[in-house]
């Protein structure tokens, strides 16, 4: 129960964190181009950079939206105690880990990083004005939350996920019917076998 409850509040922070994320970057998007142009950068660059932000905003609320209905899925398939759920389960997870710890090198990457070309310097400091300046904390935080979150999911499958009844289909109900009488041997053909015994002569 806890891992499939942890399961459905990440799925859902996971489909809240996209769609503030593409909010942000359409706000913030809108004088992009003129930051650029103020702080030197190169407008084919600018114009590159741009689209990228702005696909790997919409990108990001879809993959969001596909993980969260996965994790509600697999949630419920965990909670009726379906072997394959957990297998699947802990596939997710796997997948999950590799994609925060990814995405907290990224953000650590893209803060330290800098350019000595002038455009692209220009473009990088305008870039710096699209996100408030406690979102890219934000992620990296919300990366390792994450990765802490689908760890203890693995976890607890592990070490209580035996302890759930495993569903091995619907139950078998006794035959509804009562038995057929014994028919004792009958010697004489033209007697019924329930026939009282003729008198002893």
């Amino acid at each position: 129960m806890t891992a499939a409850t942890l399961m459905i509040v990440m799925g859902v922070a996971g489909i809240l964190a996209a769609a503030l994320h593409l909010l942000l970057t359409v706000e913030g998007l809108g004088d992009f181009a003129l930051e650029a142009r103020r702080f030197g950068g190169d407008p084919a660059l600018t114009e590159r950079f741009e689209a990228g932000i702005r696909t790997a905003a919409i990108a990001g609320v879809v993959l969001s939206a596909v993980a969260g209905v996965l994790l509600v899925s697999l949630a419920v398939g965990v909670r009726s105690g379906l072997r394959g759920a957990r297998v699947a389960t802990w596939v997710f997870c796997a997948l999950g880990l590799c994609g925060g710890l990814g995405s907290a090198a990224a953000g650590v990457l893209q803060r330290d990083f800098d350019s000595a070309d002038p455009g692209t310097a220009g473009v990088l400091a305008a870039s710096a004005n699209v996100y408030p300046g406690w979102w890219a904390a934000a992620g990296i935080g919300l990366a390792v939350a994450q990765v802490i979150g689908y760890f203890l999911v693995a976890v607890l499958l592990a070490v209580r996920g035996r302890d759930v009844p495993v569903t091995a289909g619907p139950p078998v109900t006794p035959f509804p019917y009562p038995s057929v009488p014994f028919v004792p041997p009958n010697p004489d053909p033209t007697r019924s076998p329930w026939a009282p015994p003729p008198p002893p002569r």
